[in-house]
């Protein structure tokens, strides 16, 4: 009944291989686990809450009308509360080290810890904005851009480390 994964490992049907792994663990081991496991889940909303933003302020300003500002910015509310829980879970996901032996996982990390301190400040700044439209949104436009590339690269960077080496999008 049993077979073999793609490392030729034993496995049993029905994960009971795994099951017997986690009838080792603590509670608390399984439940960083468990979380860990949470982030892969998680991280798409804020990537697209955050893009989304982006996308729509570059709308707003196409057609002249400040009122996607608001919109844009619930966008970044939900995307910084999103970046934080899915930061959160990658801690749990990678574990709790400062830095790692693997560059692209210590890239990740750090980069992804990052955006969810900058998505706060983003969501303040568009708030801060709306309260003062005269005020000049310069630095707005540079750390929101700078925000939609740092998640583009991230979002390579995650690909990278679950999907096998930096060829995984290899054409």
């Amino acid at each position: 009944m049993g077979g073999r994964d793609i490392a030729g490992d034993d496995m049993d049907m029905g994960g009971m291989h795994e099951e017997t792994a986690n009838k080792n663990k603590s509670f608390g081991e399984r439940l960083v686990s468990w979380l860990g496991r949470l982030h892969t889940m998680v991280i798409h909303f804020p990537i697209a809450m955050f893009i989304g933003a982006f996308g729509l302020e570059l709308f707003g300003l196409w057609r002249r009308n400040r009122d996607y500002q608001h919109v844009a910015h619930i966008m970044l509310v939900v995307g910084a509360l999103g970046a934080i829980a899915a930061a959160f879970l990658g801690w749990f996901a990678g574990g709790f080290y400062l830095t790692d032996r693997n560059p692209i996982l210590m890239t990740h990390r750090w980069l992804g810890t990052s955006i969810a301190v900058f998505g706060v400040v983003l969501a303040w700044m568009a708030a801060r904005h709306r309260k003062g439209p005269e005020r000049s949104r310069s630095l707005y436009w540079v750390v929101l851009g700078l925000m939609t590339l740092a998640i583009s690269i991230q979002g390579f960077l995650g690909g990278t480390f679950m999907h096998g080496g930096i060829n995984h999008l290899a054409f």
